[in-house]
């Protein structure tokens, strides 16, 4: 999307699950190659805020290699594109997760251990 107004270029265009918004300032618009700008560009991609809001994506699948359970990757569409999770990132993110629990867990575990132990040898 543009808005043109006098030298004042406005554009607001996504593609691979970004959003940037640009301020141009235009000389010789229709000059061809005497066309000139000067232009400001910030981007915004957030995979949390897909996640958080995405569907289900039963068009992408990922089949768990130790339990077999179906993993669906997240999509979501808004006026400015389609933003995507594939179901291969979607199983990574799970599975991190989880390692970094189990991981927290023995760590508090073997604490307590040695917090009981040495309360029992004093």
């Amino acid at each position: 999307m543009e808005l043109n107004l006098g030298p004042l270029s406005l554009r607001l265009y996504s593609g691979d699950n970004w959003t940037h918004a640009e301020a141009a300032w235009v000389s010789n618009r229709f000059g061809g190659a005497a066309r000139r700008e000067t232009a400001i560009n910030a981007g915004f991609k957030s995979d949390h805020l897909t996640e958080m809001v995405a569907k289900d994506n039963p068009a992408d699948t990922f089949s768990c290699p130790d339990t077999g359970a179906l993993v669906f990757g997240k999509v979501v569409q808004t006026p400015t594109g389609t933003y995507v999770l594939t179901a291969k990132e979607v199983y990574t993110k799970a599975l991190y997760t989880q390692a970094v629990k189990q991981g927290l867990a023995a760590a508090e575990a073997s604490t307590n251990g040695t917090a009981l132990a040495q309360a029992a040898a004093a």
